[in-house]
C-alpha cells in the first residue's frame, strides 16, 4: 500500500554483469569444432539446444564458437545472439529474470519499461506478468534471437525450470533457447524430444579426437605423448589443456605420464598440483587467495587481500589461462574453471578465508550486489555483517523497492536462528509475510520483534510503520490506532521521514475509508501521494491514487475518481509496464467504473487478472470488498445464480485465508441478496436467520458503511420477495439517510433506486411521486452511472417509462442490454397459455393481484391460481424471481 522506488540505471554497476552476458575472452588454443557446430546448425530450428556433460569437456568453447559463427553469419541481423552465463545466486527467480533482459537487450532488444525495471532489479513480483511483457518486446521486435545459458546447472531450481519451460512453450517462433549443462535439467527432456523440441549434445559427441588433441599440444610432442595423453585424459578438454601447461615445463615432465590414474577429477588436481608447486610463492599466494571469489579485478583482489599488487601479478600469469579465465576484452576481469577454484580453495586456511570473505562483502555492498555482499558476510561467518548490510541496503524497504523475490534471496541466506532472533531481519519477515498474505505468521514475527524495539529510535520507526502495514493489510481497527490523515499530524508522528509519513497516512486512508469518514480519507491519501513523490516512489504514489479514487466514488464524485483512476493506469504502465501486476490492481477499480457506467460486460478481464493479483501478491481489504462486490454481481448476469455462488465461495476462502472476518460477513450476506434477487426465498431466509440479518444496521457511531449498505439491499429484496413492501421501504429509506448524512453518497443512491420498488407498491399508482422519482433516478443522470439500474434488477423498468424526469430518455441504451440479464442458469423455454402470459407481463410492470384483476376482469383468487402455476413452470418462489427469470428466457418486453 506504499512502495517502491526505481532507482535509474547506475552505470557504475555494469561491473555486476561482466562476464555474465559474454563467454570468457579465454586466449586458450581452443580447437575449432567444425563437426559439431555443422551438427548445430543442422539442427538449429528446433526451439531448445542442451549441451550437457561433465565440467572440462568444452561445452562453454563450443557454445562460443557456436555464437562468433552466428554473430558472423549473414543472417546475424535478423537472429540476433544474446549470452547469460549463469551462478547460485541467479537460482532466484527475480535475479534470474533481471539478467535473462538484461542480456537479450545487450543483443539488441528494445525492452521498453522493462529495462529500467530489471537495471533496478525491481521487476513484477509475479514471474508470468514479466514474462509476458518479454514475449510482447519479442513479438514486437519480430526477429529471432538465440538465448545462449550457459552453467545453467548453477541456477536450476524449480521456478528458474518453470521459465525456461514457459519461455520453450511460448516463445518460439521468437526465441531459440540454447542451454549448457553439468547435468540433465529437471525436465521431461524426453517428452520435448518425442514432440521434436531439443536437439541433445552429450559427453560423446564433446570428446576431443586424438587429431584435435594435437591441435592443442602442439607439434612440439612426439605420437607416443599425445597418445599416452588422449588415452589418460579420454578426450577430456581441461586435461588436455593442463597437461599442454605441464609439458611446457621441460620435456622431462613427460616421463611422469605413464603414472597417472582415474579419470577427470584425479587428472586435474594432479596437474594443478604441479603447475601450482612449481609457481613462485606470491604468485602461488594470488591464486589461492582469489579462488573464493566469484569473478574478480584487481581492485577487488587488492581490496580483499589487503595488498596493492594484483595487478603486477595478474599480469606475470597471462600465461596460465587455463587456470584463470579472462571474461572481458580488456582482460581485466577473471574467475576460475569451478574444478580448480575447489581444489584451490582448500589450500586457504578458515582464518585467512573469512578475512577475505569479509573484505570482499564490503567491497560488492558498495558497488550496490547486496546478494553477494551477504553471501560472503554469510561465509566470513559474520552474522552481524550481513545484517547491517541488509540494513544498508534498505531493510524492510527492500520489499518496496525491489520486490518479494529479491527480499526472500536476501533472507534465505540467514540460517534459521539469525531470521528469528534479529529484530531486523524479523520485521523484514513481518512485511513480508503481510505481502504474501500470511496474517498469522506476521503478526507472530512482529510480537517477536516488540521487544527488541525500545530504546532504539530506527526500530522503533520501522516497527510504528510496519504494525500499521499490518493492520491495514488485515483489517484490524481498534481503539489504540490513531492515525494521521493530515499533514500537520504525519510530520508530529514521524518528524523529517517522508517514506514513514507516507506510508502511514497511506493505512490512515484506509481506516477513514472503513469508519465512513471519506474527506479524512480522500485528505490522507493527496497528503500520502505529496510524500511519496519526495522520495521518487511510482508504486507508493499509485496506491494514493487508487485509495483516493475509492474515496471519491463512495462520496458520490464519480468523475474526479475515474480521472484518479485514469491516472493511476498511465503512472503504472510508464513506471511497470502494461502487463504489471500494479496494472492488475488499478484493474479492479477500472472494472468498478465500467460496472457503473453500464459496461458490466467489459468488467470480466479486468476483474480477473485483478483479483488474481489480489490473492497473491499485495490485497487489503477495502479493495477485496469492493472487486468481489462487483464480480459476483457481473457473474450473476452474464452466467447465471450457480456461477455467482461459486465466486462468492472463492471469497469466503480468500476471506479466511487472509483473516478478514468484515469480508466473510460480508460474503455472507451477499448470498442472501443473491438467493432474494434469483427468487430463492427460502434459502435467502435460512441464510438470513444464520447471519441476524435483521440486526446489521447502520449506526451513528461507528457506521461500518459496507456492511449497512449491503444489508440493506439484500433485507429489501428479502422481504419484497414475500410481499413486506412496507418493511423494505422502511429499512431503505433509514439506512439512505443514515449513509448521506455521512457523505456516502454513492452507496445511498443506490438504496434510493431499490426503494422505488416498496415505494410503488406501498402507495399503489399514487407512488413514487415525480418529485421521488428525480430524487432517485438524477444522481444516475447526472453522473452517468446507469450500471446502478442493474441493481435494482427489472423492476425499475416501469419508472424508466415516465416522461416527468428530466434526462430519463438518456437511459434507454441501458435499458436494451437488459435481455442479458440473467437470475440464474438458463432453462428451458416455459410454455404458458394465453393468459398467463398477459398476467405475467402486468406483474413484470409492477401491478398488485389487485390490479391485474380488475385489469383482466377476472378474480383475485383466479389471479393467485395463475400466479402460482407461472411460479412452477420457472422453478420459483417470488414475483420477482417469476419477472428475473421471463426476463431471461426472453418472456417479457425488454423495452420499456
Amino acid at each position: 500500500m506504499t512502495d517502491i522506488r526505481l532507482d535509474a540505471s547506475d552505470p557504475s554497476s555494469a561491473w555486476m554483469w561482466v562476464g555474465k552476458l559474454a563467454p570468457p575472452h579465454t586466449q586458450l588454443e581452443a580447437v575449432p569444432r567444425i563437426a559439431l557446430l555443422e551438427r548445430l546448425q543442422a539442427h538449429a530450428s528446433r526451439p531448445l539446444t542442451l549441451v550437457v556433460a561433465a565440467p572440462g569437456f568444452g561445452k562453454t568453447t563450443l557454445l562460443a564458437q557456436w555464437r562468433d559463427a552466428l554473430r558472423a553469419s549473414e543472417s546475424a541481423q535478423t537472429q540476433p545472439v544474446a549470452w547469460l552465463t549463469l551462478d547460485e545466486a541467479d537460482g532466484d527467480p527475480n535475479r534470474f529474470l533481471v539478467y535473462l533482459l538484461l542480456s537479450l537487450e545487450d543483443a539488441g532488444l528494445d525492452l521498453g519499461s522493462l529495462s529500467s525495471l530489471a537495471h533496478a532489479q525491481a521487476l513484477d513480483a509475479r514471474a508470468q506478468r514479466t514474462i509476458a511483457a518479454m514475449l510482447q518486446a519479442l513479438a514486437r521486435d519480430g526477429r529471432c534471437f538465440t538465448l545462449m545459458l550457459d552453467d545453467y546447472h548453477r541456477a536450476a531450481s524449480r521456478v528458474v525450470d518453470e521459465i525456461v519451460l514457459t519461455l520453450l512453450e511460448r516463445a518460439t517462433p521468437s526465441l531459440r533457447l540454447v542451454i549448457a549443462s553439468r547435468t540433465r535439467p529437471a525436465w521431461q527432456v524426453a517428452t520435448l524430444k518425442a514432440r521434436g523440441l531439443v536437439h541433445e549434445i552429450d559427453a560423446d559427441d564433446l570428446v576431443l579426437s586424438l587429431p584435435e588433441a594435437s591441435q592443442i599440444l602442439g607439434p612440439d610432442h612426439g605420437p607416443s605423448i599425445l597418445a599416452t595423453v588422449h588415452s589418460k585424459t579420454e578426450g577430456w578438454a581441461v586435461a588436455i589443456q593442463l597437461a599442454r601447461l605441464w609439458l611446457a615445463r621441460g620435456t622431462a615432465s613427460a616421463f611422469g605420464l605413464p603414472s597417472f590414474s582415474g579419470h577427470v577429477a584425479e587428472m586435474a588436481q594432479y596437474m594443478a598440483e604441479q603447475i601450482l608447486d612449481n609457481l613462485p610463492e606470491d604468485c602461488r599466494d594470488f591464486l589461492i587467495e582469489t579462488s573464493v571469489l566469484e569473478r574478480f579485478n584487481a581492485d577487488l583482489a587488492d581490496v580483499a587481500r589487503d595488498r596493492h599488487d594484483s595487478a603486477a601479478l595478474l599480469a606475470r600469469l597471462t600465461s596460465f589461462h587455463a587456470l584463470l579465465v579472462p571474461l572481458d576484452a580488456n582482460g581485466s576481469w577473471f574467475r576460475y574453471h569451478l574444478l580448480l577454484s575447489d581444489f584451490l580453495s582448500q589450500r586457504l586456511s578458515t582464518r585467512r578465508a573469512c578475512q577475505i570473505h569479509r573484505a570482499a562483502a564490503q567491497w560488492l555492498a558498495q558497488r550496490g550486489d547486496w546478494v553477494l555482499a551477504v553471501s560472503h558476510a554469510l561465509r566470513a561467518q559474520d552474522t552481524a555483517l550481513g545484517v547491517r548490510l541488509v540494513l544498508d541496503a534498505g531493510g524492510w524497504e527492500l520489499v518496496l523497492r525491489h520486490g518479494i523475490h529479491y527480499t526472500q534471496s536476501l533472507l534465505q541466506q540467514f540460517d534459521e536462528r539469525a531470521r528469528r532472533s534479529d529484530p531486523e531481519l524479523v520485521l523484514m519477515q513481518a512485511y513480508l509475510q503481510a505481502k504474501l498474505g500470511n496474517p498469522a505468521l506476521a503478526m507472530e514475527l512482529l510480537r517477536l520483534a516488540q521487544p527488541a524495539m525500545h530504546g532504539n529510535a530506527r526500530l522503533e520507526r520501522d516497527f510504528t510503520v510496519i504494525e500499521a502495514l499490518l493492520r491495514g493489510y488485515f483489517d484490524i481497527d481498534g481503539d489504540d490506532l490513531r492515525l494521521p490523515v493530515d499533514d500537520q499530524s504525519a510530520n508530529e508522528r514521524l518528524p523529517d521521514d517522508s517514506l514513514g509519513q507516507a506510508t502511514l497516512l497511506c493505512v490512515g486512508a484506509l481506516f477513514a475509508m472503513r469508519r465512513g469518514q471519506m474527506r479524512n480519507a480522500i485528505g490522507a491519501a493527496r497528503a500520502a501521494r505529496v510524500r511519496m513523490r519526495i522520495v521518487a516512489s511510482p508504486l507508493g504514489e499509485n496506491f494514493c491514487l487508487m485509495h483516493e479514487a475509492l474515496a471519491l466514488c463512495t462520496s458520490g464524485e464519480i468523475a474526479t475518481a475515474r480521472e484518479r483512476i485514469d491516472e493511476a493506469m498511465m503512472l503504472a504502465e510508464a513506471n511497470f509496464g502494461t502487463d504489471s501486476s500494479l496494472k492488475a490492481v488499478v484493474g479492479c477499480l477500472k472494472a468498478q467504473h465500467l460496472y457503473l457506467e453500464g459496461a458490466w460486460a467489459d468488467t470480466e478481464s479486468w476483474l480477473g487478472e485483478g483479483q488474481e493479483t489480489l490473492e497473491h501478491i499485495d490485497g487489503w481489504f477495502e479493495l477485496f470488498a469492493n472487486t468481489a462486490d462487483i464480480a459476483w454481481r457481473v457473474a450473476l448476469r452474464q452466467h447465471g445464480m450457480e456461477h455467482a455462488c461459486r465466486v462468492l465461495d472463492h471469497t469466503a476462502r480468500v476471506a479466511q485465508d487472509r483473516q478478514l472476518p468484515r469480508l466473510a460477513e460480508l460474503v455472507g450476506i451477499w448470498r442472501v441478496d443473491l438467493f432474494a434477487q434469483c427468487g430463492q426465498g427460502e434459502r435467502a431466509q435460512q441464510e438470513a436467520q444464520a447471519l441476524g440479518l435483521g440486526g446489521i444496521a447502520a449506526e451513528d457511531d461507528g457506521l461500518d458503511w459496507r456492511l449497512c449498505e449491503a444489508a440493506s439491499l439484500a433485507f429489501a429484496r428479502m422481504r419484497l420477495a414475500t410481499g413486506a413492501a412496507a418493511e423494505a421501504l422502511a429499512r431503505l429509506t433509514h439506512d439512505a439517510a443514515k449513509l448521506e448524512r455521512a457523505g456516502l453518497l454513492l452507496p445511498a443512491w443506490r438504496l434510493r433506486l431499490l426503494a422505488l420498488i416498496p415505494q410503488r407498491k406501498t402507495a399503489g399508482a399514487n407512488g413514487p411521486t415525480p418529485a421521488e422519482l428525480a430524487e432517485a433516478l438524477g444522481p444516475v443522470i447526472a453522473h452517468h452511472i446507469p450500471g446502478l439500474l442493474l441493481d435494482v434488477g427489472p423492476g425499475i423498468l416501469p419508472f424508466l417509462q415516465t416522461g416527468d424526469v428530466a434526462g430519463v430518455a438518456a437511459l434507454q441504451s441501458v435499458v436494451s442490454q437488459l435481455r442479458g440479464w440473467r437470475a440464474h442458469p438458463v432453462r428451458p423455454r416455459a410454455q404458458f397459455s394465453g393468459k398467463e402470459t398477459q398476467i405475467l407481463g402486468l406483474l413484470a410492470t409492477g401491478q398488485t393481484n389487485k390490479a391485474i384483476a380488475r385489469s383482466l376482469d377476472i378474480s383475485e383468487n383466479t389471479v393467485k391460481f395463475h400466479l402460482k402455476q407461472i411460479f412452477q413452470k420457472l422453478g420459483v418462489d417470488s414475483r420477482a424471481g417469476a419477472i428475473a427469470a421471463a426476463m431471461q428466457q426472453g418472456l417479457l418486453p425488454t423495452q420499456p
